[in-house]
């Protein structure tokens, strides 16, 4: 352990300490947290590389031999359903030469010198490297390695694939490279009690899908998704079912997994939309408390969720760089909705809805991120309506202590 000033990182503790309070006397993080490269390696691994990550759902892998790749954190990953029907996570990378074992061996041209693709899918039985043939099963042990038998010392039964700790919570999959991790459930216990209603372990996942690249930093949006300040504001007029004014927070629990707070509506089963009413069944299970108000959660640093009356939506965070991220989103609902009368014709009208809040929320994360830049970036103080932000800040800022004095 090294004591407090000799830590060399790009931002200096003591810079960390006006960022570390509640809303009425807290500021903003420093600038560079969101813009510095050097900051965003440190962070990776402060944050990305000894917490909980979400990698997507379980019904993404619905049979024995489903599989999908994401690279989190930098980390090629592989999400697979095993012959025994558990979920197993198992690195991408092959360990005889490091090779992307889901990676096309061959592809145009002008793709030669890009980044292998980040997100595949399919089913399979077993897992071949595409460079040597090494090949795996489903459980990353190593069942085929061609001409090794002259090999001093080589056992196949000694070779796998690298293995996260993995946790699946109300049907989303996570993963922790440390080795030592505490598990995640008992630390979401508030927030298991706030959405018990919506059964989200039974809940199945419609049409994911993942933007690559978005142009700002991860908390940008993070931050966004969880303040309720600018609806007002940014979405006068298409938000007005939920005002700023009805916003709450749960208090924060520094020992807690989650952030998570509600909106209440102006009228009863409001929905993102013109109508501003639901446009599915409402979920049975709810009471006319919860059909009054919207739930917004966030178990850090990944996993953001909505919940509305007759649905809920989740977004998992992947930052790939100090100033991009990747963004994973799908819809969820109660199986028995996916059956009701013109279901895919509403969720096309859902999905237009949305689109109305992602043509100002998305420029506007733009240009919070070119603003970050300047040299005349703020540290500002915030509003009561977005409490939630340091709450966040402290979480940030906790790991990042951490971290720099280990």
């Amino acid at each position: 352990m090294v004591m407090q000033d000799e830590y060399a990182g790009p931002v200096p503790l003591s810079e960390f300490a006006a960022s570390d309070q509640d809303f009425e006397t807290g500021v903003m993080l420093p600038a560079s947290c969101y813009t510095d490269e050097s900051f965003f390696a440190f962070e990776r691994e402060a944050v990305f590389g000894a917490e909980w990550l979400c990698l997507g759902r379980s019904d993404q892998v619905a049979n024995p031999g489903d599989y999908y790749t994401i690279t989190m954190a930098g980390e090629p990953l592989i999400v697979v359903r095993k012959e025994n029907g558990e979920i197993s996570v198992i690195s991408a990378v092959c360990q005889h030469r490091g090779m992307i074992i889901t990676a096309p061996a061959d592809r145009p041209e002008e793709e030669w010198t890009a980044p292998p693709p980040e997100t595949t899918s399919g089913n399979c039985r077993n897992f071949r490297c595409p460079y040597h043939y090494w090949t795996y099963d489903l459980e990353g042990r190593l069942i085929g390695a061609p001409e090794m038998q002259r090999t001093t010392g080589f056992a196949r039964s000694d070779v796998r694939l690298g293995r996260p700790k993995v946790e699946i919570w109300n049907g989303f999959i996570f993963v922790n490279f440390e080795p030592e991790a505490e598990p995640l459930a008992p630390k979401l216990s508030a927030l298991d009690a706030a959405i018990s209603r919506y059964h989200v372990d039974e809940m199945v996942t419609v049409d994911p899908m993942t933007v690559p690249d978005l142009p700002f930093n991860w908390k940008v949006m993070v931050e966004n998704f969880m303040e309720g300040y600018h609806p007002d504001r940014l979405h006068k007029g298409i938000h007005d079912f939920a005002p700023s004014s009805l916003v709450t927070y749960e208090p924060y629990d520094e020992s807690a997994g989650a952030l998570f707070g509600k909106m209440g509506t102006t009228n009863i089963d409001g929905g993102f939309n013109p109508t501003f009413q639901a446009l599915f069944p409402i979920i049975e299970t709810l009471t006319e408390e919860d059909r009054r108000e919207l739930l917004f959660a966030f178990v850090p640093p990944t996993l953001l969720m909505g919940f509305q009356p007759d649905s809920a939506f989740w977004f998992v965070v992947n930052p790939t760089s100090a100033g991009t991220h990747t963004l994973s989103m799908a819809y969820i609902f109660p199986a028995s909705t996916l059956e009701a009368p013109l279901f895919e014709h509403l969720l096309t009208a859902t999905v237009a809805g949305v689109a109305l809040f992602n043509n100002q929320d998305l420029p506007t994360n733009t240009a919070i991120q070119a603003g970050l830049h300047s040299r005349y970036a703020p540290r500002g103080h915030y509003s009561w309506q977005e409490s939630v932000l340091p709450q966040f800040n402290r979480w940030l800022i906790k790991r990042y202590r951490a971290a720099a004095l280990r």
